[in-house]
């Protein structure tokens, strides 16, 4: 019986997008390098794996760049919080949860930034409770951060029920003991999904 519901964070309470990043933000002629030496670089998960600082990876990559976006990059590096608004229909989905009873958490591959940033994030302000990949140096789709994260809140695996964008961290959660769902921005297939999987709300 499902009685947790969890949700990752970026594409699924807020939308972590690269590409329209930049195209919003970028010349074309600079999409290149930007792709190259910043969004396409594993430093990103080294930030939310807790390996690396945004301090330390700053000087590491700006002098790979052209002059005239440094600023913009660094500010991205540093804080990438308000260049991924909210999806719609998420916090009234959540809010739908709660009212009929279910415990709503938070688990997501991310640095200790969240805690400046959650605040502005309807959705996450919530929830019961949150689990930060960077502060425990793991990342999905371990299993070690599954098995952290329901010792945490002292939940059973087989009554959580996982949201994530990327399959893998759903196999890695599915392995582990729960149930989950692939989440593609349509928010009627995932609460088709979730009644399916017994939840009523």
């Amino acid at each position: 019986m499902i009685k947790n519901i969890v949700f990752d964070m970026g594409k699924v309470l807020i939308d972590f997008d690269f590409d329209r990043t930049l195209n919003e933000c970028f010349l074309p002629e600079h999409h290149a390098v930007v792709n190259e030496h910043v969004f396409r670089n594993p430093v990103w998960r080294e930030m939310d794996g807790g390996l690396k600082r945004s301090e330390d990876v700053i000087p590491e990559v700006l002098p790979k760049l052209p002059p005239e976006i440094r600023d913009t990059i660094a500010s991205m590096i540093s804080d990438f919080y308000p260049y991924m608004p909210v999806i719609e229909g998420m916090e009234s989905l959540v809010k739908k949860l709660k009212k009929a009873g279910y415990k709503v958490y938070l688990l997501s591959n991310a640095t200790p930034r969240f805690f400046d940033r959650y605040l502005d994030i309807p959705a996450i302000t919530l929830m019961d409770g949150y689990f930060i990949s960077a502060l425990y140096k793991l990342l999905k789709p371990q299993r070690e951060i599954y098995e952290a994260f329901c010792n945490k809140f002292s939940l059973k695996a087989d009554e959580c029920f996982f949201i994530d964008d990327m399959p893998e961290n759903i196999q890695g959660a599915v392995d582990y003991g729960m149930r989950g769902f692939v989440f593609k921005k349509d928010i009627n297939a995932l609460e088709n999904a979730l009644r399916e999987n017994g939840v009523e709300f």
